[in-house]
């Protein structure tokens, strides 16, 4: 009876055993995981995100003044047509610096380039400086506000980075001028060139946050036309930032 207590007891602890090392062997394989694919095998690339197509712009900022010309009052002498001019006084205008405000919608045509349409408007004063007055009379400026209005068409190339994408644009369009007892009223043309940059403000992983950018210019605008004295005039500077949601 002991013989045959002690052959079971031998089957047992190699039944065991061997359960034990089945055990081991299963969890070992299973820690080193699934076997390699072929190298040959192509790996899938990430997809990149398609670029949002149509993008609204809301900014705000300022523009600098710019002089209008100047102009003399003059008298013929009386040994006319040979008599010489006399001054009788001088006048000078010149629009000031004013806030700006400005929408823009831009349609993106490629990576780099779009296309864009403006709308801004102003509030400057329209002033107009005499002096010189040939009878001695004192210099004397009248001031008027102005309501300025733009609209206009811009092309930009835009380089794409990963959160700040600066950008060139260039662009023409008209400009309405209305002074505050609305008797005068002159359209104009306006060209603008400059550049900015426009700053993703949450990854493309954020969902809607992820649409929202701040977008800054700087353009110099020139003007021709509109309410002036001479056709020749420097260049205004223009600065705006404001709040940038694409679509």
């Amino acid at each position: 009876m002991t013989g045959v207590r002690s052959a079971r007891t031998g089957r047992v602890r190699r039944t065991c055993l061997a359960l034990v090392l089945a055990l081991l062997s299963a969890a070992s394989a299973g820690a080193q995981g699934p076997p390699p694919a072929d190298a040959t095998a192509e790996v899938p690339r990430r997809r990149t995100p398609g670029l949002r197509r149509v993008e609204v712009s809301v900014l705000g900022g300022v523009i600098t003044g710019a002089d209008l010309g100047v102009g003399r009052a003059q008298l013929i002498g009386n040994q006319a047509p040979t008599g010489r001019p006399t001054a009788l006084f001088t006048t000078s205008a010149r629009i000031t610096g004013a806030p700006l405000v400005e929408g823009r919608v831009g349609v993106r045509v490629t990576r780099h380039w779009s296309v864009e349409g403006a709308v801004s408007a102003a509030r400057p004063d329209f002033e107009v400086r005499i002096a010189g007055d040939v009878e001695g009379m004192a210099d004397v400026t009248a001031t008027s506000p102005l309501t300025q209005v733009s609209g206009e068409g811009a092309v930009m190339y835009r380089w794409q980075g990963r959160r700040v994408s600066p950008f060139l644009l260039a662009g023409a369009g008209w400009v309405r001028q209305l002074d505050q007892p609305r008797t005068t009223v002159e359209t104009g043309q306006v060209y603008a060139g400059g550049g900015g940059a426009v700053v993703a403000l949450a990854p493309q992983s954020r969902g809607f946050a992820s649409r929202l950018h701040l977008r800054g210019d700087v353009r110099l605008a020139v003007l021709r036309g509109g309410i002036t004295l001479e056709d020749d005039r420097p260049a205004s500077v223009v600065a705006l930032v404001g709040l940038l949601v694409a679509w």
